[in-house]
């Protein structure tokens, strides 16, 4: 980062005594404000987040106490009270005090809590926001909150009760969860409960503004199918919405967003077996023990179906593009090589490769003959009547 302390824009001082409520911004050291910069520079305390850039702590005087007071699902550092409480001794003692939060604080942060309570102890506060990751996740992952004709309003709201709660979720054209990842399932459920469509276009962005961001887009109701997969883990936010569609048109200059994808996504390769939308559950069965051998051997090895069954084709390798990989091959699940085939797959996979031009998707010749042969078998035999002995 650079030197901050030689800008000529002035800042209001920092009275001995008081408490600055500091956003550390979404994760990137260089998206802090001026104003929490110099707080930082004069703190004695900082009491800092779990999810703040500890890169930013460094800022702050060599004298200065620092204590990690973070709060991860099920894992407190140290209770509410006990913070709030820590902020009015050392205030009392003359102390400037950082209260250093991930985002902004008051943005699902408990800033607000902690600035009621410090008000009713009569403690000197401020507030220097945070740029938060509500609009900066979804934006680093080229979504746009609000885009003119698609999306003219955006809600937060908390996902740690999304297990279907009472009360109403916040209606806006994009929806972004906070503390969603641990509930997804079930958030998704709620969400298609109360009135968003199934294929709504959703996205889950983890690590944002980080070396490692990433992030995986999928219709509603498949998305917590395709975070699983993916294998995602939190800080991560959800964002829901016909906005999230725009994703896929703000393509950047070749190698700008190398920084965003892990070192060696671009190395490895997928595989994607597209099969028969039957609606057979037995022949899904059959594709699905399929991939459960294969998975060890592919980072990302997924099922697709003609229509009416999903997932399908280009919904799954928007998946993979999402991870990050650099090639993708998609093989024919069929009892023969017909129609589907020799028609219709290869113009699936020829759309695909128009609208994901940075993966190279290759399709192999079909696979013929494979399980799915003798479950389809045996269920026609069930419908006729019974299965033969």
């Amino acid at each position: 980062m650079s030197d901050l302390a030689t800008t000529d824009i002035p800042l209001p001082p920092f009275p001995a005594g008081s408490v600055a409520l500091v956003g550390a911004g979404p994760g990137d050291a260089s998206l802090l404000t001026l104003k929490a910069a110099d707080r930082l520079r004069q703190a004695d305390l900082v009491l800092y987040d779990e999810y703040c850039n500890r890169a930013l702590l460094a800022l702050a005087p060599a004298a200065a106490s620092r204590i990690y007071v973070g709060k991860r699902a099920g894992c407190h550092a140290m209770p509410q009270a006990e913070i709030i409480g820590l902020m009015r001794e050392h205030a009392r003692q003359g102390k400037r005090i950082v209260r250093l939060k991930g985002g902004d604080p008051f943005v699902f942060g408990r800033g607000g809590e902690e600035a009621l309570a410090l008000a009713a102890a009569g403690i000197a506060w401020e507030l220097v926001p945070g740029v938060s990751a509500g609009y900066a996740a979804p934006g680093l992952a080229d979504i746009p909150v609000t885009l003119r004709g698609t999306a003219s309003s955006v809600a937060f709201m908390s996902g740690h009760g999304a297990g279907g709660e009472p009360e109403a979720l916040p209606r806006a054209d994009t929806l972004v969860v906070f503390m969603g990842l641990a509930r997804l399932e079930a958030l998704c459920r709620r969400l298609v409960a109360g009135g968003w469509s199934p294929d709504t276009p959703a996205a889950v962005v983890a690590s944002a503004s980080l070396p490692e961001q990433r992030v995986v887009s999928a219709p509603l109701e498949h998305l917590a199918a395709a975070t699983r997969r993916a294998e995602m883990e939190s800080p991560a936010l959800v964002v829901v919405g016909q906005a999230v569609g725009a994703r896929q048109r703000l393509r950047r200059p070749e190698g700008a967003e190398a920084a965003a994808k892990p070192a060696d996504a671009a190395q490895k390769t997928g595989l994607v077996l597209i099969a028969h939308g039957s609606p057979l559950t037995e022949w899904h069965a059959s594709v699905e023990r399929l991939l459960s051998e294969l998975r060890p051997a592919f980072g990302f090895c997924e099922a697709a179906y003609l229509e009416p069954a999903r997932p399908r084709l280009e919904e799954v390798v928007e998946q993979a593009a999402a991870t990050g990989l650099g090639k993708l091959t998609v093989v024919p699940y069929f009892l023969a090589a017909g129609l589907h085939v020799t028609r219709d797959i290869p113009a699936l996979v020829e759309a695909a490769r128009q609208r994901f031009p940075e993966l190279k998707i290759a399709l192999s010749d079909c696979l013929e003959g494979h399980p799915g042969l003798r479950t389809a078998v045996l269920s026609r035999a069930r419908n006729g009547g019974g299965a033969p002995r």
